[in-house]
């Protein structure tokens, strides 16, 4: 069985075109084995040597919530209306690995076991527990010699009856090992008994279907439904000679859209009745042959993410680069990325009369931040600042940027505030939190007041 620890690892490629994060096993190019990976986003852990060193029980919690995050169809919906996510199935053409149904089913089995037909008989004699009423319907009783009362001397019983060799039995099987093949390593053991079935898609249906029509346990009906997903994924991920593929991913070619999504869910804060994209600049052309030329609104430029306090607005900007692991000056934001940012805010100070909630607000409550990943655990002491210990999230201060073209005095979002957020804190519970987004707020505003 492979080891957890060897098959882990961090991302070390963020802002390439090659990063991934997620889990994925395939065939190696020497030897055709199969190899399975696990890679974390950057600042999840340190290093991989602090990866290395976690015990495997723990570490098996971090992957856990690793799935859980990229299994979140709520991050899913978000992302997928903010930018664009691309995962290694939708590449290939392919349907996504039900990684949640794996999951379950190895829970489930793990707990209960398979799941059996059973069948509810009365028979005379029987242990088990007594049906009175067929007792009384059906055997004779004696009269005691006083003739005051009837003694039963044989019961009907009820028993039940599993019957092993029930079609949906064996489908549970086939599914409990496949499941098992791919992700037993996760728990500390190994794939069970051979599955005496060979895939069929039409047959598993039917005998999934045929159960589900008669079964109303909610543990049963979700387990069901979960095998139905793995049998459809089984079906659409077969090899040319129509046998199933044993390589599988499941992830994220970018982890950058999850980074903005989750860290939008914790400080996205705006007033009742505005819309996000009211803060979204838009461009258009005036052609000289009297035509206009509008933007798609699919390519206006948006912020990721807007918080509104009674302090101020803040202009956020979650970036998915590698400075909180490396400490490199060149993994920082660019000329590029902080122009875009002072155009947002330039943005946000020109609509400020617009928006009821900004009434008596000024371009001198308008402030601007970079949000970037770093491993709280690793922190260096020489770059920690105003740390926020006491949060769910650890938050630290690195410094501010301005551009020259730019009186970095002129206006407080004109110096952008670079954060670092604890990956791992982040990726545990990724809810709004007002006590967060205040000591967010402080972090920035007691940073600008030098």
């Amino acid at each position: 069985m492979q080891k957890l620890n060897e098959i882990c690892s961090c991302e070390s490629k963020a802002n390439s075109e090659t990063e991934f994060v997620g889990i994925r096993c395939e065939k190696s190019k020497e030897g055709g084995a199969l190899e399975t990976s696990i890679i974390f986003p950057l600042g999840y852990f340190k290093d991989d040597t602090a990866l290395r060193k976690l015990p495997e029980e723990e570490l098996r919690e971090c992957v856990v919530n690793l799935f859980t995050v990229l299994s979140d169809r709520s991050l899913q919906e978000q992302i997928h209306q903010d930018s664009s996510i691309s995962t290694f199935a939708e590449e290939h053409g392919e349907s996504e690995f039900p990684m949640v149904s794996y999951l379950n089913v190895i829970r489930n089995f793990l707990d209960f076991g398979y799941l059996d037909e059973k069948e509810i008989l009365y028979k005379k004699g029987a242990n088990g527990k007594i049906s009175w009423g067929r007792t009384i319907k059906a055997v004779q009783p004696v009269i005691t010699e006083d003739a005051q009362n009837l003694v039963y001397l044989d019961f009907i019983a009820r028993k039940v009856s599993y019957n092993e060799d029930t079609l949906i039995t064996q489908v549970h099987k086939f599914c409990v090992h496949d499941a098992l093949v791919k992700l037993g390593f996760l728990f500390g053991i190994d794939p069970s008994e051979e599955p005496l079935l060979d895939f069929d898609y039409d047959l598993f249906c039917n005998a999934i279907h045929s159960k589900l029509a008669k079964t109303f346990n909610d543990r049963d009906l979700r387990l069901l439904a979960d095998l139905a997903r793995i049998v459809e994924y089984l079906a659409g991920h077969k090899t040319e000679d129509g046998k199933i593929a044993d390589d599988f991913y499941f992830g994220v070619k970018k982890f950058a859209p999850v980074w903005e999504a989750m860290v939008d869910k914790i400080f996205g804060k705006l007033p009742a009745g505005v819309p996000r994209g009211k803060f979204n600049p838009h461009c258009e052309w005036d052609l000289s042959s009297g035509l206009h030329g509008y933007e798609n609104p699919n390519y206006a430029m948006r912020p990721d993410t807007i918080m509104v306090l009674s302090s101020g607005v803040y202009v956020i900007d979650a970036k998915y680069y590698k400075f909180g692991v490396t400490r490199n000056p060149m993994d920082l934001p660019s000329s590029g990325s902080i122009c875009k940012q002072i155009a947002y805010a330039e943005y946000v100070e020109t609509h400020l009369k617009e928006i009821p909630a900004f009434a008596g607000m000024t371009s001198g409550d308008i402030y601007n931040a970079f949000i970037m990943p770093f491993c709280a655990e690793g922190e260096m002491d020489s770059i920690a600042s105003l740390q926020s210990d006491n949060l769910p999230y650890k938050m630290r201060f690195i410094g501010h940027c301005s551009g020259d073209w730019k009186n970095p005095d002129a206006r407080p979002y004109h110096k952008i505030a670079g954060i670092l957020l604890d990956m791992k804190s982040v990726m545990q519970n990724y809810s709004a939190n007002s006590d967060a987004q205040k000591a967010l707020a402080d972090l920035i505003l007691c940073k600008k007041s030098r």
